[in-house]
């Protein structure tokens, strides 16, 4: 298992008609910053989240539902990944995502820790 915790949320990270969220790390420029959530990793080590892997926010449990092309070459190099929270699409889908249900926005606030779980 790998953690982060959520050290900064932007003024415009967190929109309610919006079903994702836009993470980096603390290499995110100040012009993405109010539009993303900042979380610092306790380990930096390479791990890889593949699809009924789970993510939590404190104790709001998530199951991946799809993993986009880039999202852990980004999320283990840079800490970007954008977490959907809605049924993957048939079609196009966000290549840096990572799908997850159910399908509600978790309740995040600074210092929320992220957990990213292996099922392995």
């Amino acid at each position: 298992m790998t953690q982060a915790t959520i050290t900064e949320i932007g003024t415009s990270a967190i929109n309610p008609e919006e079903s994702m969220l836009i993470l980096f790390d603390q290499s995110a420029t100040s012009a993405l910053r109010d539009y993303t959530i900042i979380q610092e990793f306790s380990t930096k080590e390479n791990f890889s989240l593949e699809t009924n892997d789970r993510i939590s926010f404190d104790h709001q449990e998530y199951t991946i539902e799809h993993v986009g092309p880039l999202a852990n070459e980004n999320l283990t190099t840079v800490g970007h990944v954008t977490l959907v929270f809605e049924e993957p699409p048939k079609g196009d889908k966000i290549v840096n995502g990572i799908y997850l249900s159910p399908y509600q926005l978790p309740e995040i606030n600074v210092g929320t820790i992220i957990n990213y779980k292996q099922v392995k």
